[in-house]
């Protein structure tokens, strides 16, 4: 028998299917069922032919010679009325001898039983002893009946009429018999049917048992394994696959699950070791952050107030180029005072940035000439250039109109600060696919290639940004505004020739769950 074979989407081969199993363990017992009752049929409709025929030969016989018996015992009677009567018999008429011939021929014809041929042969010699006074006593003779010839008439007519009788017990003994039989064969082939059909569905039931087996086996040992797996323990059983049916299909899936949870469970506890990691570097760099503002906010304090308390106390007597320094020190401490404050501001910007917000629809060319408003009046003080360059008929953006216009201006603020006199930073914006491109370039200082790796971490202090006055979570913040906007950023700086930033974010709100394919 060829074996099925069918692929599932996975192209895993799936061999004896179990509904062709079912097929099979239906097919075989239907197959013998079939096959004992048409033996039994055959058997029963031989025996009835064969039981039918001798019937209807011994019912041909008795019929026959009871006929037989009726016309003899009518010439009989028919001679003795005559004889009673004292009158001539008129004889028997040709009609008559023909319908007794006739049934003796039957008789003849229809011999089915031992000891019939003899009876039959002996009928036929007294018939042909009966025809011949038969036949002389016919209307045209004279001579009256002596008793004699009717006293030996009358004694061939009963041996024939016993020979008959004969005939008739032995035909009738032989139905009976023949009764006997078919009902003793009748029963035997009940008893040996009933003895069939029992051992059939006893295979009937051991066959389905047996593969309820199969099928349940499998599956209560995949279900016992799935009740003992915990997710998260990280140790899942290990269910091997014993047949190739859909049973063993699904306990591979199974297996390619488990296989993945464990996979998923190594990838989440080393996610999990390195946010840990990531957490403990984060809460060290807090607290040297926590030291290094409180140290920076001393410094210009203590320096601030010494400039107030000399211009207090002596204000009078200082002369004016003294007394300018002191004014312009307090300026620079109240400066690098400002910024630090605005460092401490963005710690609780970037404490709240995981709460989400509405998004909006908006043309991000307003959105970045808006946000650049106030950096455009101070770039012109200090002598610095900021060029906007917009592609042109870009498609309105979706955008959180709260917080994306403060990476603008952390991004160029940054640029700027970092930008002496006569340089320029330029502002680039064109959309590529399905993304919103950024890029914010600068002719400053740069950045040391040895920064780089950490510009976006939190709470990480560069000798640079202590220097400008500012402690620098600004880009922390950055970054994590981006990526809740679905997007990326990162850096590329040569010292000495500037910095440009790069970030995209996608174009569709749908989009920001997860990063555009595109690049």
């Amino acid at each position: 028998m060829k074996i099925i074979r069918r692929k599932s989407k996975d192209g895993i081969v799936i061999r004896h299917p179990i509904r062709f199993k079912i097929f099979l363990v239906c097919l075989a017992p239907t197959i013998a069922l079939l096959a004992a009752a048409f033996v039994n049929n055959q058997y029963l409709s031989s025996l009835g032919e064969s039981a039918e025929l001798i019937l209807s030969k011994n019912y041909k016989s008795i019929k026959a010679a009871q006929e037989v018996r009726k016309s003899l015992e009518e010439i009989q009677n028919n001679l003795l009325d005559h004889v009673s009567r004292g009158m001539r018999f008129p004889g028997v008429s040709a009609d008559t001898l023909k319908k007794l011939s006739s049934n003796l021929s039957v008789c003849r014809e229809n011999i089915t039983e031992d000891g019939e041929q003899d009876l039959v042969n002996h009928l036929y010699e007294l018939y042909s002893q009966y025809e011949i006074p038969v036949r002389s006593f016919g209307p045209t003779l004279d001579d009256p009946l002596s008793g004699q010839r009717v006293a030996g008439f009358l004694t061939l007519t009963a041996k024939m009429v016993l020979t008959v009788d004969s005939l008739v017990l032995i035909n009738e003994k032989a139905m009976e018999r023949a009764e006997l039989e078919t009902r003793d064969f009748a029963s035997r082939a009940q008893r040996h049917s009933t003895i069939l059909f029992g051992v059939i569905i006893g295979a009937i039931l051991t066959l389905s048992y047996f593969l309820s087996y199969r099928i349940a086996r499998p599956i209560m040992t995949l279900a016992r394994s799935l009740s003992d797996t915990r997710e998260g323990t990280g140790v899942y059983p290990i269910v091997e696959t014993r047949t190739g049916d859909e049973i063993g299909f699904l306990t591979q899936s199974f297996s390619r699950l488990f296989n993945r949870l464990e996979q998923y469970d190594r990838h989440r506890d080393d996610i999990l070791a390195e946010e840990k990691e990531k957490v403990r570097r984060s809460e060290e760099a807090k607290g040297r952050f926590i030291a290094d503002i409180s140290h920076q906010l001393k410094t210009p304090l203590t320096s601030l107030s010494m400039s107030i308390g000399m211009l207090h106390e002596r204000g009078e007597g200082l002369e004016a180029e003294k007394k300018g320094k002191l004014l312009k020190m307090a300026h620079d401490d109240c400066r690098r005072l400002t910024v630090l404050i605005n460092e401490l501001v963005d710690i609780s910007r970037l404490e709240t940035m995981s709460k989400p917000r509405p998004k909006e629809t908006l043309d991000i060319g307003v959105v970045i000439r808006e946000s650049l408003a106030p950096l455009m009046k101070e770039a012109e003080i200090k002598g610095v250039f900021i060029e906007i360059h917009v592609q042109e008929k870009l498609p309105p953006v979706t955008i959180d109109s709260f917080r994306f216009p403060w990476v603008i201006t952390n991004l160029v603020g940054n640029a700027l600060r970092y930008t002496d006199r006569g340089g320029r930073i330029i502002l680039r914006v064109h959309k590529q696919q399905s993304r919103f491109y950024f890029h914010c370039i600068d002719t400053g200082s740069g950045i040391n290639p040895r920064f780089l790796p950490h510009i976006f971490d939190r709470f990480t202090q560069f000798s640079e940004r202590g220097k400008s006055g500012t402690i620098g979570l600004g880009l922390a913040i950055v970054k994590d505004i981006i990526e809740q906007h679905g997007g990326d950023i990162h850096v590329r700086s040569t010292m000495g020739e500037g910095a440009t930033f790069t970030f995209w974010i996608p174009s569709k709100a749908e989009d920001m769950n997860g990063k555009s394919a595109d690049h």
